[in-house]
């Protein structure tokens, strides 16, 4: 094989390639408008999925919660606080043994959502706990001992609980509600002194 014919082959592979770059350029011009919706209709699904989740799962609800509560300094979480909490008392004074361990169970769950919105990590309250410490929470020893007994309440079916028993773990939810700021600490509004009654004789 000679130069010149060596010169005659390259010259016919570079005119192939030529021709394939120019096919594959013009199935692409042609086909660009196709390729175009097809990325609109990936995004919409894609966004459209990421709506139907966020609806579903309250994400956005929460956030708002907390944006109005810790930026504009609302009051929207302590009025479902509230709300929640004369849920649990109503349990409570109910008499019925199941309302007790029910005030229990929700007094426990009012907790757990108010360490999450103070942005303490944890999957349930237990994990959260474990994420505290004792300066955070005075009372951090009877929460764990009130969260033990809510786990009694739901994994043992024949838990007997007493009246006083759930009277005690109630006041330690209530204390650590307060010491998280969500509900209002009651202060006593200072009394004048009496006057002094006078001497006899």
């Amino acid at each position: 094989m000679n130069f010149q014919t060596i010169s005659l082959t390259a010259s016919r592979y570079s005119e192939t390639a030529g021709h394939l770059g120019q096919t594959a350029l013009a199935a692409y011009n042609a086909n660009l408008f196709m390729l175009e919706i097809f990325a609109v209709l990936v995004s919409a699904i894609f966004i459209t999925g990421t709506i139907i989740i966020i609806i579903k799962t309250g994400w956005l609800s929460i956030r708002v919660d907390r944006v109005r509560d810790v930026i504009l300094k609302t009051d929207m979480p302590k009025k479902h606080a509230k709300e929640a909490w004369a849920t649990v008392q109503k349990h409570f004074f109910s008499g019925n043994p199941s309302d007790l361990k029910m005030s229990i169970v929700e007094a426990d769950n009012m907790l757990n959502d108010a360490l999450r919105y103070a942005g303490i990590r944890g999957t349930n309250l237990g994990e959260r706990l474990k994420n505290i410490k004792r300066s955070q929470m005075p009372n951090l020893e009877d929460i764990w001992d009130a969260h033990k007994l809510r786990n009694e309440i739901a994994h043992e079916t024949n838990f007997v609980l007493k009246r006083d028993t759930a009277e005690h773990a109630l006041e330690t939810y209530n204390v650590a509600l307060k010491n998280l700021g969500v509900f209002d600490i009651e202060k006593k509004q200072p009394t004048e002194p009496e006057p002094p009654s006078p001497a006899t004789s």
